[in-house]
C-alpha cells in the first residue's frame, strides 16, 4: 500500500495491497442498498453480515437489509458477500494464494464486493469494511484491496493469575475488539483462578475463573473466528498451589516455586487438573508453560539431575506433560526460555510441540529466533506489551520489541506471535493501557514489521481512539511512554515510576537514586497526558487513562518531596542562630505541610484505583495493591511524626537527625523489592548459583545478593 493511500485512507491493520480509484467511481450508501449474499451462505455468514448492517447503522443510521439470492453478483446497488469455494462463479482473484484469511474487497460506483475463500477471510474483509464506515461514512472511496496476513498465528495472552481476573463481559469486549483487529488466537495465563472441581482449594479466593465461564467465552471466540486456547501453568510459578499444606510435599525445594518432578504424585495432579480444565475448551492446544524453573534439580529431584543432568531431567517432564495432554486430545506449547540453554536436547522435542521464544526487551537482534529456525522447529515469537511492572506502558520498548522479534521471527520461519500481558505484583496496571501495544502487535504480525510508526499513529487515533488523526492524544501516549523509561526510572522490565508510587517517604532507596529532572519531566508528561485524554470519547478509556496521569503526577512529586525533604535536612541553618533557626522551623514546616497534603490524597487515589478495577475485573485479589496504598499511609504516618520530632529538637536549638540514624522505616520493602526479599530467603535455601545469570547478576548490581548464599 503507497504512503498516500495509508494516509488517506487509514486502516488497521495496514492492508497488503490497496490501490485508490477514480473519486466519481465512490459508492454512496442510501436506504435502496442491500447486503447480498447467496443461497448458500452459512450462518457463519450471515452472522459476519450482520455485523456489517450494525456498523452501517451506526455510521450512517441506516438499517440495510441482508438478503440470501441465487445470482449475487446480479444485484446493483449492493454489498455483496461471496466465498469462492462455496457461491458459484465469481470475478477471477488470485486469492488460494493469499490461504483461509485473505480477502479482496473492491469498491466501485455500483457494488460493494467482499472475495474470500473461507469465513474467516470474508470476516477480515468486513472488520477492513467496518473501519472504512468509521472513517469515511456513507460516502465510500473506490478503491481495491488485497490483503492476507504474514503470520498465521496472531495471538494475546493475558495474565490473570497475579491478583486480576477480568469479568466476563471484560473478556468478551477485549475478544471483540482483537478480532476487529484480526487477532485469531486468546490465552488467558492460569496459575490458580480458575475452579478445579476436584481440587477446589488451589483457586479459593480468587474469584476463579469456572468451567461455565470458559465454555461462554469459548463460544464467543469461536463467533468472532478467535482460538480460545488453554493455558495452565505445569511447572514453575506455583506459588500459590505450593503453598496450601494438601501440595507442600510436591514442591521441589521449599521455595513454593515448582513441581517436583521426582514424585508420580506430580503427574497425578496436573492429570487431575488437566480432567477437570481441558473438557471446556475447544481448541486443540494447551500451553503448559514451564518457563522459569530456577529451582529444578536443587531439591528433591537433586538426584534425578545428578544422574540425567539438569536439561534432560527438564525434557522427562515435558515429554510426561505432553503424554497427560495427549490424553484429552491436545498437543502442547511450552516456553522456550529453559530449553535454550539446552539446544542439544531440543531435537529431542517431538514435532508436534511448539515452542514460544520470549523476549520482553527491545533489541537489534533476537537470536533465540535463529536458532530454534535453524533447529527446525515449529515456534512462535513472544514480544510483550511493556505493560507490566510500570505505572504506564514503555511504549518505545514495546514498539521494538514487537517489530524487531517479528522481524527476526519470520525471516526464521517463526510461524506465530503471541503478544504477552503480563500483571506482576498485584496486576495494578489497567487493561486499557494495553490497547496501544496490542494494536501495535495486531498491525507487525498480519502487516509485517515495516509499518510506519507515524502511519499506525494517524489510525491509531482515528479508528480507537475516535480522535483526530494530528490529535495529542497518541503524542501524549509517547511522551509518557519515554518519561517512565528515562534514564534513571527506566530499567530492563520495569520502571522505577511505579516504585516511585508505594516507595517509603523518607528512607526509600530511589530518593537519592533517582535524577529530579527525570522527574520533573515524569510529571509534566503525565499533566500533558491529563489534558490530552480528558477530552476522549470512550468513557472507559478516558477514567482508565486520566486515572493513570493522575497517578503518575503523584508517584513523580512525591519522590520530587522526598528528595527535598533529605535536602532540607542536610543543609539546615545552625539552629543555635536565631535568625536562622526562625527560617529552619519555616521550612521544617511547609515539608511537614507537604508530606500531610500527599497522605490526605492517599486515600482518595485508593478508591479510585478500586473503582477503576472493580470497572474491568473481579475483586478477586485486589487486596494486594489496597494493602500497599494502606501501607504506604501508615508509612507518612510515621515520617510527619518523625519530622515533628525533628522540629521540636530543632526549635529547642539542638541539631536534627541527617542522616536518618533514629528513622526506622520497619519492614517495608514497596513491589518488586518485596519480591526481591522474599527471592533473597528462598537462594539461602538453594544458593545463589540456582539463579540464571541474567537474573543473579541484576541481583548484584542493586547490591542486593551480598550475604544470599
Amino acid at each position: 500500500m503507497s504512503q498516500d493511500a495509508s494516509r488517506s485512507i487509514p486502516l488497521l491493520p495496514p492492508p497488503r495491497e490497496l490501490e485508490l480509484g477514480a473519486p466519481q467511481d465512490t459508492f454512496w450508501l442510501d436506504a435502496d442498498v442491500s447486503i447480498v449474499l447467496s443461497a448458500r451462505a452459512t450462518d457463519e455468514t450471515v452472522a459476519t453480515a450482520r455485523l456489517l448492517q450494525t456498523a452501517i447503522q451506526v455510521a450512517t443510521g441506516l438499517l440495510l437489509p441482508i438478503r440470501r439470492t441465487l445470482r449475487p453478483l446480479e444485484e446493483s446497488r449492493s454489498i455483496v458477500l461471496l466465498r469462492t469455494d462455496r457461491d458459484g462463479p465469481v470475478p477471477s482473484t488470485d486469492l488460494a494464494s493469499m490461504g483461509p484469511e485473505g480477502y479482496a474487497l473492491s469498491i466501485g460506483q455500483q457494488r460493494l464486493l467482499v472475495l474470500a475463500t473461507a469465513e474467516r477471510g470474508l470476516f477480515y474483509g468486513v472488520q477492513t469494511l467496518r473501519q472504512l464506515l468509521r472513517t469515511q461514512g456513507r460516502l465510500l472511496p473506490a478503491l481495491s484491496i488485497r490483503d492476507w496476513p504474514v503470520l498465521p498465528n496472531r495471538g494475546v495472552m493475558l495474565d490473570v493469575s497475579r491478583g486480576k481476573v477480568p469479568t466476563l463481559e471484560t473478556l468478551f469486549r477485549l475478544v471483540e475488539n482483537l478480532a476487529a483487529y484480526k487477532y485469531n488466537h486468546v490465552q488467558l495465563y492460569i496459575e490458580h483462578p480458575f475452579h478445579f472441581p476436584s481440587h477446589p482449594e488451589i483457586g479459593a479466593g480468587s474469584d476463579p475463573l469456572t468451567a461455565d465461564d470458559i465454555l461462554a467465552l469459548d463460544a464467543h471466540c469461536r463467533a468472532h473466528h478467535v482460538e480460545l486456547v488453554p493455558n495452565l501453568q505445569s511447572f514453575g510459578h506455583l506459588r500459590r498451589l505450593l503453598s496450601l499444606p494438601r501440595y507442600a510435599h510436591l514442591d521441589e525445594v521449599g521455595w513454593q516455586w515448582s513441581l517436583t518432578p521426582a514424585r508420580e504424585e506430580t503427574y497425578q495432579l496436573l492429570d487431575e487438573l488437566y480432567a477437570d480444565f481441558l473438557p471446556n475448551f475447544t481448541s486443540s492446544w494447551l500451553n503448559v508453560d514451564c518457563d522459569e524453573t530456577w529451582d529444578l534439580g536443587t531439591g528433591q529431584s537433586r538426584a534425578l539431575a545428578e544422574r540425567l543432568g539438569k536439561g534432560r531431567l527438564y525434557l522427562q517432564h515435558i515429554l510426561r506433560v505432553r503424554d497427560l495432554a495427549a490424553k484429552y486430545g491436545r498437543r502442547i506449547m511450552v516456553w522456550a526460555d529453559i530449553l535454550l540453554h539446552f539446544p542439544d536436547l531440543v531435537a529431542e522435542l517431538p514435532d508436534d510441540i511448539v515452542l514460544l521464544d520470549w523476549w520482553y526487551e527491545a533489541q537489534d537482534h533476537y537470536p533465540s529466533a535463529a536458532l530454534l529456525g535453524s533447529l527446525g522447529r515449529t515456534f512462535w515469537v513472544c514480544p510483550g506489551t511493556s505493560s507490566w511492572n510500570t505505572l504506564f506502558p514503555r511504549i518505545e520498548n514495546a514498539i521494538g520489541n514487537i517489530r524487531t522479534f517479528v522481524r527476526d521471527g519470520l525471516a526464521a520461519g517463526a510461524s506465530g506471535m503471541l503478544l504477552t500481558d503480563w500483571g506482576d505484583y498485584g496486576h495494578y496496571q489497567l487493561l486499557s493501557l494495553s490497547w496501544y501495544p496490542y494494536l501495535f502487535g495486531a498491525a507487525v504480525a498480519w502487516s509485517g514489521p515495516d509499518i510506519e510508526l507515524d502511519d499506525f499513529d494517524r489510525a491509531f487515533a482515528l479508528l480507537f481512539l475516535d480522535r483526530p488523526a494530528d490529535d495529542a492524544s497518541v503524542r501524549a501516549i509517547h511522551r509518557l511512554g519515554r518519561a517512565v523509561t528515562l534514564p534513571s526510572l527506566g530499567l530492563p522490565n520495569r520502571s522505577n515510576s511505579a516504585l516511585a508510587l508505594f516507595d517509603e517517604p523518607l528512607a526509600g532507596r530511589l530518593i537519592e537514586r533517582t535524577d529530579p529532572h527525570d522527574l520533573e519531566e515524569l510529571a509534566e508528561a503525565a499533566r500533558a497526558a491529563l489534558r490530552a485524554w480528558v477530552a476522549l470519547p470512550d468513557a472507559q478509556l478516558r477514567h482508565d487513562y486520566t486515572f493513570t496521569a493522575r497517578l503518575v503526577v503523584f508517584a513523580a512529586e512525591k519522590l520530587l518531596a522526598s528528595q527535598r525533604v533529605r535536602r532540607l535536612l542536610g543543609s539546615l541553618p545552625d539552629p543555635a542562630d536565631e535568625n536562622g533557626r526562625s527560617r529552619g522551623l519555616t521550612q521544617l514546616d511547609e515539608a511537614i505541610a507537604t508530606l500531610e497534603a500527599q497522605r490526605t490524597l492517599l486515600e482518595p487515589l485508593a478508591r479510585e484505583f478500586e473503582q477503576r478495577w472493580l470497572a474491568h475485573a473481579r475483586r478477586s485479589e485486589i487486596h494486594q495493591t489496597l494493602d500497599r496504598f494502606t501501607a504506604l499511609g501508615q508509612r507518612y504516618q510515621a515520617a510527619i511524626a518523625w519530622l515533628r520530632e525533628q522540629r521540636q529538637r530543632y526549635a529547642s536549638g539542638q541539631p536534627v537527625d541527617a542522616t536518618l540514624a533514629t528513622y526506622s522505616p520497619g519492614p517495608y520493602h514497596p513491589l518488586w523489592e518485596e519480591g526481591v526479599q522474599k527471592l533473597l530467603e528462598l537462594v539461602r535455601l538453594a544458593g545463589p548459583d540456582s539463579l540464571p545469570a541474567q537474573l543473579r547478576e541484576s541481583l548484584e548490581r542493586e547490591g542486593l545478593l551480598g550475604g544470599a548464599g
